[in-house]
């Protein structure tokens, strides 16, 4: 393999133009390209919506810099395009990505380590993760938050929760689910909308050889069970959207777990979530920018 590869940044490219300017480019050994999107979030209750561009920017890979003859019959053929060149390093992304991942403590006893390495002599428990590039490793704050929650009831609840179940919205690589077995419910069961993180989330229950997790592909509008807890670790703008559907999962009585706040947008959730529906908050906590509620759902 090559130390470096070369990208070139097409602008100004007029939409009806893309695929001659793909062919152009493929036909001159080109490794691969990719359109610079751009989106639009005016408010996080709604997903980010793609903006539909006439003119676009296009990323266009080479092994090594094209030559002239590339450049002259590149202006020759797109008059209007401009372009500028990049020469970067070739890396192998997964082995410098998995350098910075380190075991670490998650909470009260448990520690996160990666299936690449071994559990360090303080870790009295493991839940050992292989991740994959795009989902969650458990540093970031709002999964720290959630262990937290699910950690804290199961030690106040310590004689009910083998008895309990758990609803783990949006699982991801499955670590709370993970976590809450450890810490002795009776049934996790762990939902995604993703269906490649719904294979990574089984893929680390199965390495953490799991009794009790059920990842299903089945999605929270479809869930008919109640729970004794639910655990939804989302963005605030999306919690607010899938309110109604997780207070139809949580039991009369029951604990639902709130992570994904961002700070600045803290009062507005609180009003169109923790006010809107009959919960009582057990507790709020914050780390860095971000706001947790464990709110318990009143009974009818």
């Amino acid at each position: 393999m090559s130390d470096t590869y070369f990208r070139i940044r097409l602008s100004n490219v007029n939409t009806p133009q893309e695929q001659e300017v793909s062919t152009f480019c493929f036909d001159h050994k080109a490794l691969g390209l990719s359109e610079v999107l751009s989106f639009s979030q005016p408010d996080l209750t709604y997903d980010p919506s793609l903006i539909s561009r006439r003119i676009l920017d296009l990323d266009v890979f080479f092994e090594a810099k094209p030559s002239e003859d590339f450049f002259r019959e590149l202006k020759a053929k797109f008059s209007g395009i401009t372009y500028s060149t990049n020469e970067e390093e070739s890396k192998d992304w997964l082995e410098e990505w998995k350098k910075g991942f380190v075991p670490f403590k998650l909470v009260g006893k448990t520690w996160i380590v990666p299936s690449w390495l071994e559990k360090p002599e303080e870790a009295q428990h493991e839940i050992k993760i292989d991740p994959g590039m795009a989902f969650g490793t458990g540093t970031h704050a709002t999964t720290k938050m959630a262990s937290y929650f699910v950690h804290k009831i199961a030690t106040e609840h310590a004689d009910q929760v083998k008895d309990w179940t758990l609803l783990d919205v949006g699982t991801g690589t499955a670590i709370l689910a993970m976590l809450a077995e450890k810490m002795g419910f009776a049934l996790i069961t762990g939902i995604e909308i993703d269906p490649e993180a719904r294979r990574k989330a089984r893929e680390n229950c199965e390495l953490n050889q799991t009794q009790s997790v059920d990842i299903t592909d089945q999605q929270l509008d479809e869930i008919r069970d109640q729970y004794d807890v639910v655990v939804a670790n989302i963005i605030d703008g999306v919690l607010i959207r899938l309110q109604k559907d997780l207070m139809r999962a949580t039991k009369d009585g029951g604990h639902l777990f709130l992570t994904g706040i961002l700070q600045e947008r803290d009062n507005l959730f609180f009003e169109k979530f923790i006010e809107a529906q009959p919960v009582k908050v057990i507790k709020r906590i914050q780390k860095d920018e971000w706001v947790g509620y464990w709110v318990q759902k009143g009974t009818q």
